[in-house]
């Protein structure tokens, strides 16, 4: 057997294969990068798909608040509750008074 050392073997075996060692390298970085990414890629993804909901829950709601409000608004209900609850009548024609801004 040769004098030869170990730390001599091996490097003179990097030399020899410094640049599929390097490639392989960098190929487990890539695919590394490439998961990482991946996995970015599918929380922003759940991410959005929970905002979205909650937009399309927040324009139901406002929806149904419009015709609420609506609904409260009309004019009939409004003259209805005067009427009734508040026991208001339609002034006379004598009874009127116009307010003018000089």
């Amino acid at each position: 057997m040769n004098n030869i050392s170990l730390h001599r073997l091996i490097a003179r075996d990097w030399r020899a294969a410094k640049w599929p060692a390097l490639l392989l390298l960098a190929c487990i970085v890539s695919a590394l990068a490439v998961v990482h990414f991946a996995h970015l890629n599918r929380q922003t993804t759940i991410a959005q798909d929970v905002l979205y909901q909650q937009r399309d829950q927040l324009d139901i709601e406002w929806r149904n608040l419009l015709l609420e409000q609506r609904a409260l608004a009309e004019h009939s209900r409004v003259e209805d509750i005067a009427r009734n609850r508040l026991q208001m009548v339609r002034p006379a024609g004598e009874r009127d008074i116009a307010v003018t801004v000089p």
